[in-house]
């Protein structure tokens, strides 16, 4: 409960995990591991977890309602709005790791919207924005937005180094690059592969980081 909190919530699954290994219908492990997946914008996983609970405890009036609020997150109008408040918003860099997280919770599922909100923030600061959160989940969102930018905007190659390169400077990168698919460690390499062989980068690193 401290973690969740203290908003760490990638810790707050990790716990859980280990928690509902050992007790697979511990259900406090399951809500608590749901409301910090609905934190993360994780939000599918997060309804797995709190309909898991249910049927351990069906009758419960509050999980009921988590799961209610955390379902209308997914429904196509709530997903527009939030595109729209991103934009009424995506002219300043985030103050800290919660603003941050709010604005990643409103634009990681948008390519286009992610790029322009990850170009605002100094790259230097991603280290500490992400101590504490970063998933494979992120690194995901963040290859699709840098690989939007490739194919519209190839001109901003740097911007895409930078950030790869920011990204290996997180605490959590080595897990969170364990746990990506296929698919987006092919993607992230294939941007890597463009920067070294169209833009004259050195990238050597990089391979050795991501692959």
């Amino acid at each position: 409960m401290a973690l969740l909190k203290l908003q760490r919530y990638a810790e707050v699954v990790d716990c859980c995990n280990a928690a509902l290994a050992l007790r697979p219908n511990n259900v406090k492990a399951l809500w608590r591991r749901a409301t910090a997946y609905s934190a993360l914008a994780r939000y599918n996983e997060a309804n797995s977890d709190y309909e898991a609970a249910l049927l351990i405890e069906p009758t419960n009036k509050t999980l009921v309602a988590e799961l209610e609020n955390n379902s209308r997150a997914l429904q196509p109008d709530n997903a527009s709005a939030a595109s729209t408040r991103l934009l009424c918003h995506v002219d300043r860099p985030p103050k800290g790791a919660q603003e941050f997280e709010r604005a990643w919770r409103e634009s990681h599922e948008s390519p286009e919207l992610l790029y322009m909100y990850l170009k605002l923030i100094p790259v230097s600061d991603f280290p500490a924005l992400l101590r504490s959160s970063l998933e494979s989940a992120h690194l995901s969102a963040i290859s699709k937005a840098l690989d939007f930018a490739r194919r519209e905007h190839g001109d901003d190659y740097q911007l895409a180094f930078d950030i790869l390169t920011a990204l290996t400077r997180v605490d959590r990168f080595a897990l969170a690059v364990l746990f990506l698919d296929h698919d987006d460690t092919n993607r992230i390499l294939a941007i890597i592969a463009w920067l070294g062989k169209d833009k004259g980068l050195g990238v050597e690193h990089l391979e050795k980081q991501y692959h």
